[in-house]
């Protein structure tokens, strides 16, 4: 699809486009890196998790000093190739989230332990803010929130964060919320209003995925991406590329075949032979899965323009590499997790451990 969408009518024969050798590249990297993890005990991350973490905030803070500027944002780091520290900030989060969390599991109904939980998700969501990435930070919170949520954090605890929230939330929408920022949120309701301005890519968008119909035009043959009436179609609107090149068939297709990857980390996560796995698991379907809702609906304009990419379809290598070297540690706990047969029943030993029990059919 990055091919696709970066070869159009206007440039004559067909040619890889140095972003679709790129994505191939860091897509066969994160492959055998993902393989590799998939084969060591993700345990062994444990001692490992909070110098990981810091140096995701290392490099986030460089980004803020030393930072290339594109599209008017300072989101990379020039190391001989461009990296983008908030991919990776995803990864870390999950990990220490994980770790953090699993060690406090009997102690979550405390509100101080959701406090210092919450400071270490604040820290690397406002450093991405700064850059300013507001959709990388919207994920962020909502691998914070999957993963508490995810822990059995008490329901009082959310009820209570839940009234403070809105008037943060105002704060924050008011006083911190860069303009264009704002707009986005706003010009999403009415992209009509700013036809050539702000709503230009949403009314492409949504005109792109419309015109594949049921079947779509074919690969190659969309008539809005290859004529490239949508600006960055290779990154975030490469959803509308898929549904006018093979329609609202294929686009429900892949759709489904990566919510199904989303269920089966889940179904990993139920089966972790230990509270450390199982959240990794819950953390990273809830990474992938929000990353889907959001790109699908910015797409299509039940979302506002935040900048997100489709996981596994959009370009950018430091997306594409962190998803799958999360993979790697969610097969990890599959291939680490054990069962034992209580009375018929398969039950997760580490769950029976903690007084908690998850059973499954034989």
């Amino acid at each position: 699809m990055v091919f696709s969408a970066t070869n159009s009518t206007r440039t004559g024969a067909l040619s890889l486009s140095d972003n679709a050798v790129k994505q191939a590249m860091f897509g066969g990297i994160g492959l055998l890196i993902m393989f590799a993890l998939a084969r060591v005990d993700f345990r062994f991350l444990e001692s490992f998790t909070l110098p990981f973490y810091l140096v995701t905030v290392l490099l986030l803070t460089l980004v803020t000093v030393l930072g290339v500027i594109s599209y008017g944002a300072q989101r990379w780091l020039d190391l001989g190739i461009p990296i983008q520290p908030s991919e990776l900030a995803k990864l870390s989060l999950v990990i220490l989230l994980a770790k953090f969390l699993s060690d406090r599991a009997k102690e979550l109904n405390k509100l101080k332990w959701f406090v210092v939980a919450g400071l270490i998700a604040a820290v690397p969501t406002a450093l991405v803010l700064t850059q300013p990435d507001l959709g990388t930070a919207i994920i962020l919170s909502m691998i914070f929130l999957g993963m508490t949520i995810g822990a059995h954090v008490s329901g009082r605890i959310f009820l209570f964060v839940g009234a403070v929230a809105v008037p943060a939330f105002y704060a924050f929408w008011t006083w911190l919320m860069h303009d264009y920022q704002r707009a986005r949120f706003t010009i999403f309701l009415h992209p009509e209003s700013d036809p050539s301005g702000a709503g230009y890519n949403i009314i492409q968008a949504r005109i792109t995925a419309g015109s594949g119909g049921l079947l779509g035009q074919g690969f190659l043959n969309g008539s809005q991406s290859q004529l490239e009436f949508i600006k960055v179609q290779y990154s975030d609107f490469i959803f509308s590329v898929v549904a006018e090149q093979f329609g609202f068939i294929g686009s429900v297709v892949m759709i489904g075949l990566l919510f199904i990857l989303v269920w089966r980390c889940l179904v990993v996560a139920s089966r972790a032979p230990d509270g450390f796995g199982s959240l990794i698991c819950i953390g990273v379907a809830t990474w992938i899965g929000m990353q889907i809702f959001i790109n699908v609906g910015m797409n299509i304009g039940l979302m506002p323009v935040t900048g997100i990419p489709l996981p596994f379809i959009s370009y950018g290598g430091s997306s594409l590499m962190s998803i799958l070297l999360a993979l790697g540690l969610v097969q990890s706990v599959a291939v680490q997790s054990s069962s034992v047969v209580f009375g018929g029943s398969l039950v997760s030993p580490g769950w029976a451990r903690s007084g908690r029990t998850t059973l499954r059919p034989h």
